[in-house]
């Protein structure tokens, strides 16, 4: 991929679909704080759930949770990731159609590949080992990572921990915040319209896909591509 040096990919939404894993681990922590507590604390809405969805792990909490007492953040928060590992560990997650694939070619054309979530390292690390995808990446960063918070932030310390060129990189992701994030880092932007976020709120990017198998033919041209 001579135009193209390096293609960096959120987690959530993007590589993996959690939709299964995320609503089902939010039910049962709710159900199990409520019974430790003798809380009345109401099951959110899948609407609810999923805008928390590509936030780090405080912001979810806070985003999907916003009427529970602070002192239960810290442990609805523990409660979400125990049953999301659950689920994960139980096959309930998968990899989207065509992302080993997509993953596959762009490696063998010769792009370096890294990822970029604001998902917490247990989080990260339990999806790219279980579903044997660590090897195709260069660097695997999420937030929290050297104090990082912002997601612009992350992509610009995984372009340049590997001494890659922003202008000849690009986010691949599926919420406001890659597209934004891409901006801030100086790289390119590809909005996944199979993941969480929408097309009006994906429409800044530099383009946008419908199916995985579209990313290596974007990324092949990407110079030409991009608007």
């Amino acid at each position: 991929m001579k135009d193209l040096d390096l293609v960096v990919l959120d987690l959530d939404g993007t590589l993996y679909s959690s939709r299964a894993t995320t609503l089902g681990a939010v039910e049962r922590a709710v159900a199990d704080l409520n019974a430790r507590h003798g809380l009345g604390l109401p099951q959110p809405t899948e609407s609810e759930v999923l805008h928390g969805v590509g936030c780090t792990r405080g912001e979810f909490a806070e985003r999907v949770f916003p009427a529970l007492p602070r002192r239960y953040r810290d442990e609805i928060d523990a409660l979400v990731w125990h049953w999301e590992r659950t689920l994960i560990e139980e096959g309930r997650g998968a990899l989207f159609p065509g992302a080993r694939e997509a993953l596959e070619t762009m490696r063998d054309e010769g792009a370096r590949l890294a990822v970029a979530t604001n998902a917490g390292r247990p989080y990260m690390d339990t999806i790219l080992d279980r579903f044997e995808i660590r090897g195709f990446f260069e660097e695997c960063r999420c937030a929290g990572d050297g104090g990082v918070r912002d997601k612009g932030d992350l992509i610009a310390a995984v372009v340049g921990s590997l001494g890659a060129d922003a202008g000849r990189s690009v986010m691949v992701g599926d919420r406001a915040s890659d597209v934004a994030g891409a901006r801030k880092a100086g790289t390119g932007s590809i909005g996944c319209l199979w993941g969480f976020g929408s097309r009006d709120e994906l429409s800044g990017a530099d383009a946008l896909v419908e199916r995985f198998d579209e990313v290596p033919a974007l990324a092949r041209g990407w110079s030409r591509g991009r608007r």
